[in-house]
C-alpha cells in the first residue's frame, strides 16, 4: 500500500512537471522570432556604375519615407475610427505594400526623372533568398524571406537590403519619430531599442510560398 501511494505520488509529479514544460515551450514558442516575422526591402541598381549606385540609394530613400507616411498615416486613421491606441502588426504592412504597388513604383519613376533619367522602375513582392545581413548591429541569417523587390532599369548593379517590417530601415533616419505613437508587437522590442551591444537572430525558418 505505501508503494502503491510514492508511485502516486511520482506518478503525479511527473505529470505536473510534463504539464508546467508544455506551458514553458508554448510560451516561448510564441515568442521565437522566425522568418515570417520580417519584411525585407530590397532596391536593385541599373548598374554598378557610380551615378546608378547613387541613384540607387535616392530612389530608397524615397520609398522608405513614402511607405512609412502612408501606414502610420493609416493606422492612426484606423485608430482614431476605433478610438483605441494605434498599433502596426506584419500583415496590415504586408496589405498596405500589395495594395500600393503601383504607387511605390510612380514614388520611384518620379524620383529617377527627376535625377535626369529614363529608367524603367518594377516593384514586387516575394519571397527572395537574402545572404546573411547585419544591420546597425543586428545581424539576419541567410534565408528566404518575404520582401518588397524595387528593380531599377536593367537591374543588373549590386543591390541593397534591410528590414521594412519592423521599421529597422528608419532606426538611422529622423523618420523614426513616427512610430513614437505606433504600438508594434512585444516580440520586436529588443530589435527596435538602441543597444551598443551586437546582436545576432536565431531565426525558426517556416515555407515561405510566393503570392501574386
Amino acid at each position: 500500500m505505501r508503494l502503491k501511494r510514492r508511485q502516486i505520488r511520482i506518478l503525479f509529479l511527473l505529470l505536473l512537471s510534463l504539464f508546467a514544460y508544455t506551458i514553458w515551450i508554448n510560451h516561448n514558442s510564441a515568442q521565437m522570432l522566425t522568418n515570417e516575422a520580417f519584411i525585407r526591402l530590397h532596391v536593385v541598381a541599373n548598374s554598378n556604375a557610380r551615378h546608378d549606385q547613387e541613384l540607387k540609394l535616392i530612389v530608397r530613400d524615397g520609398l522608405i519615407k513614402a511607405i512609412n507616411n502612408g501606414l502610420v498615416k493609416e493606422t492612426m486613421s484606423i485608430a482614431s475610427i476605433n478610438s483605441e491606441k494605434a498599433s502596426l502588426n506584419i500583415e496590415q504592412t504586408k496589405e498596405y505594400i500589395k495594395r500600393n504597388l503601383t504607387e511605390l513604383e510612380r514614388v520611384a519613376k518620379n524620383i529617377i526623372e527627376r535625377e535626369g533619367y529614363d529608367y524603367p522602375v518594377s516593384a514586387e513582392m516575394g519571397v527572395v533568398w537574402i545572404p546573411k545581413k547585419t544591420y546597425d548591429g543586428i545581424t539576419f541569417p541567410a534565408g528566404n524571406y518575404e520582401a518588397l523587390n524595387v528593380k531599377i532599369g536593367e537591374a543588373k548593379g549590386e543591390n541593397w537590403w534591410c528590414v521594412l517590417f519592423p521599421p529597422l530601415c528608419l532606426i538611422e533616419t529622423d523618420d523614426n519619430e513616427l512610430y513614437k505613437e505606433v504600438m508594434l508587437d512585444e516580440k520586436y522590442r529588443d530589435l527596435l531599442e538602441a543597444s551598443d551591444k551586437p546582436k545576432t537572430l536565431k531565426l525558426k525558418f517556416k515555407v515561405l510560398e510566393l503570392f501574386n
